[in-house]
């Protein structure tokens, strides 16, 4: 019979697993329940009086990070520590009772791989956490692997099981100086096996990856991804995360404590891009493509380029992509599939261009505003000329303009029409999240913020004679000290979290979960979302800005006006 899909956990194990598969038209039959909900299962209304569960849970998440020797387990009297180390970890409050949020977190389908135990970090209990990835040691010698079926579920045909797992391959070998194919037929063996195997009704494992190596090397032919038969396989959130992160696996990889990343070992549901902590530690493995950067412009008149990203939670944009504004005043957008850029406007008074939201905006010398219509060269005149603009921000569906005398002002999408919202004298710099909260950097240094609807005016949320620029990627706040450091705000504790202390950064961009770094030296610096911990992309000492999607594509202006993208 199936395991219900709210008492199912993915399972990688450090051994194999022995089992016989039972009869596969029971099997077919009996798999009638969705494996993985849209939403998170409603929790248990018992959970709180559960002690069992919540100690289960609390133990489980320590053997996931190898904090825990295997076999020892955790007294009540410690519970309270252990607790404040998981808390931090999940960056709330640590006060060292069990809650909703942990149980919320650990109810969930997880990986249960009995990590080594690492007494550095198991005893650990400040609250910098230096490396949230984690690589297990070994690693491929070879540049070119295979991988082979042992067999196959009968949940979905063999043409999408297939199509699945090479698209979980192909999502890591995107990062890779490796090529990883399905092995022939002919081919006595694969590096990497992939295989379905029952485990029992009584298991309450989705799959796992054994690591077997010798030494500092994979032992080519005893890697094997095992998922567990006893779940539908038809779900292709699940069999795609799950292949996925057990290939991570199977690469060198272990868990990685940044809720975000692929290599965190709880599943909610969603198909996550690859995360900075991810590809960090794929790249500290196995290094980087070759070429890292390719060159999609030359053109010395380019004065600025910008990224219009849609939330991944909503439906993308056909605006969404890649846009460059010229001294000419010309506006241009870029085609990826045929690597060229196509005209959208030529007009000499155009000084600045803004996206979001799946709408593209200009602002021309005189102070109006022009919404892109999606056609040709057709742009929407939606604001008046004005000597008291300075510049336009676009953000969720919303675009705004800061004035001159302090004002903000909000297109009220209906022809010239702009609502006010309260002065601040000495306006700086605007940046605008997700929820359309309003940071408002003034020039003495000050932070003053609105929130939506904006009815309550400014409220002061720094003092700092320091704050230089700032940056919003979705719901997260950064500030640019003109010491060199970059700080985020921690928006559940609300405190302020220095995440680089090199002192060289002088400018900042950030989207959705990613933020980017320039340094004085013109490197190009990705944060993993360790504080501390960044990811040097670039090192060209010309650079000028970085630009970036919200799925990870980067793209990157030279000061004399040429355009790269990453290609890995």
């Amino acid at each position: 019979m199936k395991i219900p899909t709210t008492v199912a956990y993915l399972l990688c194990t450090l051994s194999l697993a022995n089992a016989a598969s039972p009869d596969r038209t029971e099997k077919i039959l009996a798999r009638t329940l969705a494996v993985i909900p849209s939403s998170s299962p409603t929790l248990d209304p018992t959970w709180r009086q559960n002690r069992t569960r919540q100690a289960k849970h609390i133990h489980d998440f320590f053997k996931l990070f190898g904090w825990l020797r295997r076999n020892d387990t955790i007294r009540d009297p410690d519970m309270p520590r252990a607790i404040r180390k998981i808390q931090r970890v999940l960056r709330e409050p640590e006060t060292g009772v069990y809650d909703e949020r942990m149980e919320t977190v650990m109810s969930r389908p997880q990986c249960a791989t009995v990590q080594p135990y690492n007494e550095s970090d198991a005893i650990v209990d400040n609250s910098t956490m230096h490396k949230r990835y984690v690589l297990w040691g070994p690693k491929w010698d070879r540049t070119a692997l295979t991988y082979r079926f042992v067999n196959y579920t009968a949940d979905l045909s063999q043409d999408r099981q297939r199509a699945i797992i090479s698209a979980a391959f192909d999502k890591w070998m995107a990062f890779l100086p490796l090529t990883i194919t399905q092995a022939s037929t002919s081919t006595p063996r694969a590096d990497i096996h992939i295989r379905f195997i029952s485990l029992g009704a009584a298991e309450t494992g989705y799959a796992y990856t054994n690591m077997i190596a010798d030494g500092l090397t994979m032992s080519s032919g005893l890697i094997n991804v095992t998922f567990n038969d006893d779940y539908n396989w038809a779900d292709d959130r699940l069999f795609n995360f799950t292949a996925v992160h057990e290939i991570g696996h199977a690469l060198g990889l272990s868990h990685s404590k940044v809720e975000s990343a692929i290599m965190w070992p709880y599943y909610d549901g969603i198909i996550r891009p690859m995360h900075p902590d991810d590809t960090a530690a794929i790249h500290t493995l196995y290094g980087w493509k070759d070429p890292r950067w390719n060159r999609i412009d030359t053109n010395s008149g380019t004065k600025d380029i910008i990224q219009v990203s849609t939330p991944l939670e909503n439906t993308a944009s056909a605006l969404d992509g890649l846009y460059q504004l010229r001294s000419s005043g010309q506006v241009l957008s870029y085609t990826p599939s045929s690597n060229a850029w196509k005209v959208v406007d030529s007009n000499k008074d155009t000084a600045q261009i803004a996206g979001a939201g799946g709408n593209i905006y200009q602002r021309h010398t005189d102070g109006s505003v022009y919404r892109y219509s999606g056609t040709g060269s057709n742009w929407q005149y939606i604001g008046a000329p004005s000597d008291n603009v300075v510049d336009i921000v676009a953000a969720s569906d919303q675009i705004y303009v800061r004035r001159k005398d302090g004002w903000v002002a909000r297109w009220s999408g209906n022809g010239l029409i702009w609502t006010t919202i309260e002065k601040a004298r000495n306006s700086k710099q605007i940046a605008v999240t997700d929820q359309k909260t309003i940071w408002n950097l003034l020039t003495n240094g000050d932070l003053v913020r609105s929130t939506w609807p904006y009815g309550s005016g400014w409220t002061i949320v720094d003092v700092n004679p320091l704050n230089t620029q700032i940056v919003t990627g979705g719901t997260e706040f950064y500030k640019l000290q003109s010491d060199g450091l970059v700080v985020w705000l921690e928006s559940v504790k609300y405190y302020w979290v220095v995440i680089d202390d090199e002192g060289d950064v002088v400018s900042v961009f950030a989207v959705g979960i990613y933020i980017y770094a320039r340094r004085a030296d013109g490197s190009i610096w990705r944060y993993t979302g360790t504080p501390h911990v960044w990811e040097q992309l670039d090192d060209r000492e010309t650079s000028a800005s970085v630009v970036g999607d919200r799925k990870g594509a980067v793209w990157e202006m030279l000061g004399g006006g040429d355009v790269f993208k990453l290609v890995s």
